[in-house]
């Protein structure tokens, strides 16, 4: 498959052209697992002609990597009774009546919505949960422009603080509280994994009322799943989408907050993936020679590239038959998964897109990156800034 790369200086940060267009096979080296993380400790020590590698990331490696494949969650909605327990009283649910639904997407389950009271609840069968508390009835993903964005799993100062409903509160903080809900609260619904705060963006409104939102990624046996889903070709209607892999497709957690004690809203974009753990891997492509590769393929970029962080990540890939009439939102759907070698590459602040309520552009992981799979040793990328948001 090939990959191009977009060379308009509102979206893309390299110049030249690289002869990295295609995903070509890595001669990379294989080690074994237990070396793995010594040899990326030693890579990430090394001065690189193509590349600028931030030290201000910890690189974690578990010390054992698995196969894994995905499954989306089906007929979640029976637990409904149950999500909506944890984030509303007694008092408060006794006074609504949850109603089944069937959307259009093909998702069903039992949703709640009061606009008096301004409070909101849904479960769907595909593991899909979304609420929203008074504090951000109103504004429910759209808490306003983007003020600053926040790496909180990076070696970042996070010692800004913001006025949320009249109280200080830093973005430190904010972290703090959110994981320890996140812990107590939505974690036990899903179980397999390790769920842990990530970024953070403080937004202000049209009204100057200021709030954070807040992502979290989940995590597998110390490998994290991706958000950036890339379609397989049988997902799409047409030929001409078949060329525009990715799709934010979120596995993220997304929550808000208005008020410095309270998660005020929350979804967990696409439901839930169930992982069904495979073999583990005897060995994998080394970090030292994925650069080594990814410094001979960029050779031709006339800036070095900044990277920003580096990890392991579970790809994710529906496969859905979009001709059969399935939705990559469809419950039961499989994901098929790889593991690679993630470099992201951040898109500075003044080049990110503005977006308006809803629009994917203004969530908190937009990036840029390159893949090598590590038991492939295939790379690819994606610097077009317009297929990320799709």
């Amino acid at each position: 498959m090939k990959r191009y790369v977009a060379m308009l200086l509102a979206i893309v940060l390299l110049t030249g052209c690289a002869k990295a267009s295609e995903n070509e096979p890595a001669a990379a080296h294989k080690i074994s697992i237990t070396s793995a993380k010594e040899d990326a400790n030693n890579a990430l020590d090394k001065d690189y002609s193509q590349f600028i590698i931030s030290n201000g990331f910890d690189m974690e490696i578990p010390g054992s990597i698995f196969e894994c494949s995905f499954t989306q969650a089906e007929n979640y909605e029976q637990n409904y009774e149950d999500v909506f327990a944890r984030y509303f009283d007694s008092e408060t649910l006794s006074a609504v009546s949850p109603e089944y639904f069937e959307g259009p997407d093909g998702m069903k389950g039992y949703k709640f919505d009061d606009a008096d009271k301004k409070i909101y609840a849904c479960v769907g069968n595909n593991g899909f949960v979304c609420f929203a508390k008074p504090s951000a009835y109103d504004m429910m993903f759209g808490g306003g422009e983007r003020v600053k964005v926040y790496h909180a799993d990076r070696k970042e100062q996070l010692s800004d603080s913001y006025i949320l409903n009249g109280e200080k509160i830093t973005v430190e903080e904010a972290a703090q509280f959110a994981q320890k809900w996140l812990d107590k609260t939505y974690s036990p619904l899903e179980p397999d994994y390790a769920i842990r705060v990530k970024t953070i963006i403080a937004r202000r409104s049209e009204m100057g009322i200021y709030s954070f939102d807040i992502f979290a990624e989940k995590i597998y046996n110390g490998v994290a799943l991706d958000s950036l889903v890339q379609m397989s070709d049988s997902s799409y209607t047409s030929l001409e989408q078949s060329g525009q892999k990715m799709k934010y497709i979120t596995q993220n957690i997304y929550m808000q907050m208005f008020t410095p004690d309270e998660i005020g809203s929350l979804t967990n974009g696409n439901g839930m993936l169930l992982p069904t753990q495979g073999d583990a891997l005897k060995e994998a492509v080394s970090l030292s020679s994925a650069l080594e590769y990814l410094e001979e393929q960029f050779a031709d970029f006339s800036e070095p590239i900044e990277v920003s962080d580096i990890g392991l990540k579970y790809t994710l890939t529906p496969q859905n038959d979009y001709q059969s009439g399935q939705s990559c939102y469809d419950a039961g759907i499989a994901f098929e998964s790889h593991i690679v070698w993630e470099f992201v590459i951040d898109i500075p602040e003044a080049n990110l897109p503005v977006g308006t309520h809803l629009d994917y552009s203004t969530l908190g992981d937009l990036r840029k990156f390159i893949y090598v799979d590590v038991q492939s040793g295939e790379m690819d990328f994606e610097f077009d800034i317009n297929k990320l948001m799709q």
